[in-house]
């Protein structure tokens, strides 16, 4: 026949794997297709699985070989890379860590604009850990905040290895010597015990808060049959969560849903409850966290990639015109004088509930005095977010205030050309200035030390460069000194992929949760009705 193989040479069959088919084989690797279903591609191709001169083993043991040429390679395209941006930016940082046998255990990275946008948003911070989207199954790991747009930013991401106290240590630290150290005042962070550890060492005077998001959907998927077995479950679980204002009334509260609800002996919510502190958001409505967790969501799509290169991506939103009013306040019309566009819209979205406030009654402490008015709602919605709730903006709308005062208008949200505070060096440039014109000696004197401040300048910057290179110069340490006798791509081979690590067991978040409880509800109603007909069999 044509296409008859001998035993021998059927035993030897890789030899006949065409050079298509290779090729083949490579772009079905890349997009993660099992070995199974490479065999019946390619068994179609051939014209069925008897002419297929190669078995399942073949094919995996080719896929071996090319996985082991990309994780030689992907290290090395990825320094390479950080090399080009260094060239391009000085300000830009990376830092490998590295095992002896020149491994990659962890990699961090950040843009040089995150320098300028961490200096002025850095305050709250959100860590995850959750995205594992790479072939190593290292978490992905980024370092996001909250603009003055209400846009989300990645400062700077991470590889790790493992999650030990001591990998988020060397995450950590590498993270604020890249922001020249300064720390975040928040974070949010999922509840990995490591991770707590390490955040009390490094960021010790920061408010560490747990993500209400992640544990709030870990509760759904590990209590499905629960939420949907036990009525009312759902809606009085989701307003303890979102709706309290005191956390007297959540103390009161989830006691009670547990008993009504015979939960006494669920592990989960016994969980929940002892560590409420450092999730439910009533224990933090007077902190200042901008950071909605539900953010999150959104972010997973910008980490959706193969290898550690293509991760690397920076997404920048620019603001739009015009605004539009709804009611024509006099607070409406100065929002949109001293509001950035995003935050006017949310600005807005308070207008509008005004509408509702008669539901419920909410305690607004206000002093009218004109020049020095004065307002706290127990919502504290002005403090967690910085803009005011739409109780206080009914007592100024009925009251007839004329505007808004300024000090709740903060700096974080206005319109670039309305922020109140100058950088210090130009405050203090223009004070000098200002005091130098009333005469020429001064003025004189002034040029003369802005000329030696200058140099001191240049001087500090020569330093600074260095410093900025110092990463650079430490990884050429840990390789031993490779880079002084080579300069191309192939002669850096020694620096080695991450070994790859078992993915911790993180449930899928549901993106359709009444959908998953109804299907676990006819679930339920089936195995009754089937328990109920076998004891009708049984008693008949």
């Amino acid at each position: 026949m044509k296409f008859g193989r001998t035993r021998n040479q059927l035993q030897n069959g890789r030899k006949y794997m065409t050079d298509m088919e290779k090729a083949m084989i490579r772009t079905l690797n890349d997009n993660n297709i099992t070995t199974r279903k490479m065999i019946r591609f390619m068994s179609y191709l051939r014209g069925g699985v008897v002419a297929l001169p190669y078995k399942t083993k073949d094919v995996a043991n080719y896929r071996t070989k090319i996985n082991r040429e990309i994780t030689r390679n992907d290290m090395t395209k990825a320094l390479d890379y950080f090399r080009q941006r260094k060239a391009q930016d000085p300000t830009f940082y990376y830092k490998f860590d590295v095992d002896d046998t020149m491994n990659v255990r962890n990699l961090f990275w950040r843009e040089g604009a995150s320098l300028k946008y961490y200096a002025e948003y850095g305050d709250c911070l959100s860590f995850d850990t959750t995205y594992m989207t790479n072939r190593y199954n290292l978490p992905f790991s980024p370092f996001c905040g909250v603009t003055g747009h209400a846009h989300i930013y990645m400062f700077g991401c991470a590889f790790m290895s493992d999650e030990t106290t001591e990998t988020f240590i060397w995450i950590f630290e590498t993270f604020l010597e890249s922001m020249g150290g300064k720390h975040p005042k928040s974070i949010i962070t999922d509840q990995d015990k490591a991770m707590k550890a390490a955040i009390s060492k490094v960021f010790s005077n920061t408010r560490h808060r747990n993500s209400f998001f992640h544990i709030k959907y870990k509760c759904y998927n590990k209590n499905g049959r629960c939420f949907a077995s036990k009525k009312g479950l759902i809606e009085e679980f989701e307003d303890i969560f979102n709706n309290l204002l005191t956390t007297q009334e959540f103390e009161y509260l989830w006691p009670k849903m547990i008993e009504d609800k015979e939960l006494q002996n669920n592990k989960y919510f016994t969980k929940m409850w002892e560590t409420c502190e450092r999730f439910i958001p009533v224990y933090f409505k007077d902190d200042f966290f901008p950071i909605s967790t539900n953010f999150l969501k959104e972010f997973q799509r910008m980490v959706d990639a193969t290898n550690i290169k293509e991760d690397i991506e920076d997404n920048q939103s620019k603001e739009k015109r015009p605004k539009d009013l709804m009611y024509g306040y006099n607070i409406e019309r100065q929002a949109t004088e001293l509001y950035n566009r995003n935050i006017f819209k949310k600005f807005q979205y308070q207008l509008q509930l005004m509408e509702r406030l008669k539901v419920r009654k909410y305690i607004v402490l206000a002093d009218l005095t004109k020049g020095r008015e004065e307002f706290s709602c127990i919502c504290g919605k002005f403090n967690k977010d910085g803009i005011l709730c739409s109780h206080i903006m009914k007592i100024i709308v009925e009251e007839e205030i004329n505007g808004i005062p300024e000090k709740y208008i903060i700096d974080r949200w206005r319109k670039k050309g309305m922020k109140m505070k100058l950088p210090l060096p130009e405050l203090k440039s223009m004070l000098l200035n200002s005091k130098g014109s009333k005469s020429e000696n001064v003025m004189q004197y002034l040029i003369e030390e802005y000329d030696k401040t200058d140099k001191n300048l240049e001087l500090m910057q020569s330093k600074i460069m260095t410093e900025a290179n110092s990463t650079e110069s430490a990884v050429r340490a840990q390789y031993n000194a490779v880079e002084s006798t080579s300069s191309t791509l192939q002669e850096l081979a020694h620096l080695n992929g991450p070994t790859r690590v078992k993915q911790k067991g993180r449930p899928a978040l549901p993106t359709k949760l009444k959908l998953r409880i109804e299907e676990i509800k006819q679930k339920i109603a089936r195995e009754e009705k089937k328990k109920a007909k076998k004891t009708n069999q049984t008693s008949n």
